[in-house]
């Protein structure tokens, strides 16, 4: 038979159960965000020990043997602990939707696109409100502690049955408080995230609120942590759609960019001066338009293997890749392209087509921008930290605004910084001067050590 207790308890631990498959989901997850995921995390574990602890004050209610007179007086402490330590929780992770992190250290807010905007005035800076809320939570607790000696909150009767004393109302206003200024804040800052965190976020206070006034004339359900439970299960979903919708969207800017790279790549001007290059020499020297054939069907097979690729290569290989290249264009251009190996290191990993592209840039917008052509040098080095390969010109240079408007140096440059940083965790840097040349920088982690 059902009885109020067991109907009670029965709720409260598939409302814990739920938590806890949230938490896990969360802790197995990949891509969410560090901080987000942190106190995701912290929320629901949380309200699973409160659930369940609150399961057990039923569960220990009434009975009079010894483990039960511990019991009701632990489990409760535990549930009006937890019911405001969730509320530093709640608050960790509604700053880090709107501003990445729980603490904000400056006075002026840095918006979704990067732009800083001063606080208006009159305002109260969002840096107080946040220290307040945790204030509030840590004021909250200490009363709990202290209510248990002095029977503030509540009181336990000679039959081990929890009933609230004259001050209970307390230990849901001034929460309340916390909560209200999470709403300003949320309020003011809802352009900085989506409809739907906005919503679960907002879902949190209206049903906490709510649960709360209806507690002051009601009296026998459990009715704010079964709202809690309802909202972190609920922004534990729209967190998984949102981290859905933000891979989605960087598998579409990852097949984007590697659309981009094949098209850079294909270069059509380079094939068609190549090929009428071959034909040229078919009837002057055949023996060198067979070696280029060879040559630029390398460099092509190459290509293409590169583009199928998601790891890094040995560096060898690449270095063959561009040599293939240059050896093309030292035909086409003759002495006006010089190209000088100094590669001592080779043995080191790289992805595909990082090196060669920004060979080509020093030939095309270098060597061949300046009366006379240049040279080329590669150089490879090593440190305890970094492998460092460096590509340098005494060609043209550049100014760096000019890079915005030549499309095809701006897609090469962001290519081989996304595949550096995607593949191996390293990095590029261009330092240029127009009229005395260029130097490309790849930097790369030594896991060697």
């Amino acid at each position: 038979m059902l009885t109020r207790q067991s109907v009670h308890v029965s709720m409260f631990l598939w409302g814990a159960i739920f938590n806890l498959i949230a938490a896990l989901c969360m802790y197995m997850g990949k891509g969410f965000e560090k901080e987000k995921r942190r106190w995701m995390i912290g929320m629901q574990l949380c309200s699973a020990a409160l659930l369940g602890s609150d399961a057990l004050a039923w569960v220990f209610r009434g009975n009079m043997s010894n483990m039960a007179y511990y019991g009701v007086r632990i489990s409760n402490f535990i549930v009006f602990m937890l019911s405001d330590a969730i509320l530093i929780f709640f608050h960790g992770y509604v700053c880090c939707c709107l501003f990445g992190s729980p603490w904000i250290r400056k006075n002026n807010i840095t918006n979704s696109t990067g732009i800083v905007r001063r606080r208006p005035r009159g305002t109260i800076s969002p840096n107080a409100r946040i220290v307040s809320v945790y204030m509030i939570a840590v004021i909250c607790m200490i009363l709990v502690i202290v209510s248990q000696f002095t029977d503030m909150y509540y009181y336990i009767d000679a039959e081990n049955i929890y009933h609230r004393n004259s001050a209970h109302i307390l230990c849901m206003l001034i929460p309340m408080i916390g909560m209200i200024i999470d709403f300003s804040i949320i309020v003011q800052y809802r352009d900085r995230t989506d409809r739907d965190v906005y919503v679960s976020l907002m879902s949190y206070m209206a049903l906490t609120f709510v649960a709360d006034i209806m507690l002051m004339f009601y009296y026998g359900i459990s009715l704010v942590n079964i709202a809690i439970c309802i909202s972190t299960i609920l922004m534990f979903v729209v967190s998984m759609l949102e981290q859905n919708r933000i891979l989605a969207k960087s598998e579409r800017n990852a097949a984007d960019l590697k659309i981009e790279l094949m098209l850079s790549q294909i270069a059509p001007h380079f094939i068609y001066n190549t090929l009428t290059t071959i034909s040229q020499m078919c009837e002057s020297d055949p023996k060198l338009a067979k070696e280029t054939t060879l040559e630029f069907s390398t460099y092509l097979r190459g290509n293409m293997d590169a583009l199928s690729r998601n790891e890094c290569i040995p560096f060898s290989r690449e270095l063959d890749h561009t040599k293939c290249y240059t050896a093309i264009e030292k035909k086409r251009f003759g002495d006006r392209i010089n190209v000088v190996y100094d590669v001592n290191d080779r043995d080191f990993l790289i992805p595909p087509l990082t090196l060669q592209p920004l060979v080509e840039n020093a030939i095309k917008h270098g060597l061949c921008r300046k009366k006379g052509g240049g040279t080329v040098r590669i150089k490879t080095e090593r440190n305890s930290e970094y492998v460092y390969v460096v590509v340098t010109d005494d060609g043209a240079g550049f100014d760096r605004n000019s890079i915005q408007g030549d499309d095809s140096v701006h897609i090469g440059l962001k290519n081989v910084e996304s595949r550096l940083k995607s593949m191996c965790g390293g990095n590029l840097r261009i330092d240029s001067t127009p009229g005395r040349g260029t130097m490309a920088v790849i930097a790369i982690p030594d896991v060697s050590q």
